[in-house]
């Protein structure tokens, strides 16, 4: 049924050795431990945990908080409302109070326990390790984030978490007062996520699964985007 009422894609980015990383060096490895000569090819993967298209559970930020096998799976799937700012995201842009606002104007109060994804086309330069990361002259990186202010407010929405395609919501702030709000509610953080401009602004759904790790305070997830047909 689900099938026959909404189209299903994928919003996952693809991992290999050459993805950006948030210090830019190798995140993942897939090495063959045994091969077809006996009888099964067997893998071992390497990785950070926050690698890729990954969540974060609270506790990457706040002691104490939950972790990603904490995190109750009825949240992992949500309600998607995008914020779509890809026509005017530069290197610099923050998602701001006003973003919400003007997509509440059109849409609708945000309701509780949905995601709301920022789309701000910067998933293009994936495939471009420096460009993703774009570093200037002091080693500082520049790409679409979210603001204090706008993850304030959300908060007061009640959200189950927030989702961007870039490296982290947090960019220009190096105390990373994004990931200290939004995990200190309680909710979690998606992060590089794959191409949005199919998610409807509105009535789409997501499924976003990561691994059941206890412990794990960051973890890759396959995410999927459900959209009414």
């Amino acid at each position: 049924m689900i099938l026959e009422h909404f189209k299903i894609i994928d919003i996952t980015q693809p991992l290999s050795p050459r993805v950006p990383t948030w210090n830019g060096s190798c995140g993942f490895c897939l090495e063959i431990k045994k091969d077809y000569d006996k009888i099964f090819r067997v893998q071992q993967i390497k990785m950070h945990a926050g690698v890729g298209t990954h969540m974060d559970a609270p506790s990457h930020r706040i002691p104490g908080g939950l972790s990603i096998a904490d995190i109750p799976v009825d949240q992992c799937i949500a309600a998607a409302c995008v914020l779509d700012v890809s026509k005017k995201a530069g290197a610099d842009y923050e998602i701001s109070v006003e973003d919400i606002e003007n997509y509440e104007a059109t849409y609708g109060m945000i309701p509780a326990n949905a995601l709301v994804i920022a789309y701000t086309g910067w998933s293009r330069f994936w495939s471009d390790p420096a460009a993703y990361r774009n570093l200037d002259a002091h080693g500082h990186m520049h790409f679409p984030a979210f603001s204090a202010q706008s993850a304030e407010l959300l908060l007061k929405r009640k959200i189950v978490g927030i989702a961007i395609d870039t490296i982290s919501p947090d960019c220009s702030d190096a105390t990373f007062p994004v990931h200290q709000l939004i995990l200190g509610a309680g909710k979690y953080i998606i992060e590089n996520l794959a191409d949005c401009s199919q998610m409807p602004p509105k009535g789409g759904y997501v499924i976003a699964l990561p691994i059941r790790a206890e412990e794990c305070t960051e973890a890759p997830i396959r995410i999927v985007g459900l959209i009414p047909r």
